[in-house]
């Protein structure tokens, strides 16, 4: 969760996209080693995580300048590649590791992509998310400006998504490779697929 790292930010990361200004041989001595420890440097298989939950938060060792106008890690498909391409991480990722964008829905977004609450788009929010590499996205009381609640902005979300997978064959082709990510950890985890075995009790 919060990869690669909260620890080190200026101000809270679910209230505005925060930075951590340190460099990547720092980020790798601290923020990133409990990601490297459950990714790359295990050999037992119960230890390595399926998927990493991805911060907005903006770090400088991977993002050079940093500028009010700088897209949070989880937002910024060179860096999260140059992150993913770190030995710790390549194997894993090509393995088929899952990237979980954090909520795209929380006030931090909000602000970055609308700073003066005036229009807020929650279909090219999460466009941009999955562009820059998270495979799923975690889409929580998002509300796009116009719409009445967040169902109406998942709904239109879905279907802009399904509109640009058909017109778009490099967009398509992206939803594909991250299908194929997901399903294969679900049959990972779930060989049958019982239906049984995967629902949670009422009581829980």
């Amino acid at each position: 969760k919060h990869f690669p790292g909260a620890g080190g930010s200026d101000r809270p990361p679910e209230e505005e996209v925060a930075t951590i200004r340190k460099s990547l041989e720092q980020l790798k001595q601290i923020e990133l080693a409990p990601f490297f420890a459950v990714t790359g440097r295990t050999q037992e298989a119960p230890s390595i995580t399926d998927g990493l939950l991805v911060s907005h938060i903006r770090y400088q060792g991977f993002q050079g300048n940093i500028r009010v106008t700088t897209r949070p890690m989880s937002f910024d498909q060179v860096a999260l590649e140059q992150l993913l391409e770190l030995d710790e991480f390549s194997e894993w990722r090509t393995n088929g590791g899952i990237i979980i964008s954090d909520d795209l829905g929380n006030a931090a977004v909000r602000r970055f992509y609308d700073p003066g609450s005036r229009s807020f788009d929650a279909r090219q929010v999460a466009r941009n998310a999955f562009l820059a590499g998270n495979d799923l996205l975690y889409m929580n009381n998002i509300i796009s400006t116009g719409d009445e609640n967040s169902y109406i902005t998942i709904t239109r979300t879905l279907d802009f998504f399904a509109q640009k997978y058909r017109e778009d064959p490099a967009f398509a082709q992206k939803v594909d490779l991250a299908v194929e990510r997901l399903l294969t950890q679900k049959l990972t985890l779930y060989p049958e697929f019982d239906l049984d075995s995967i629902t949670p009790a009422e009581e829980n």
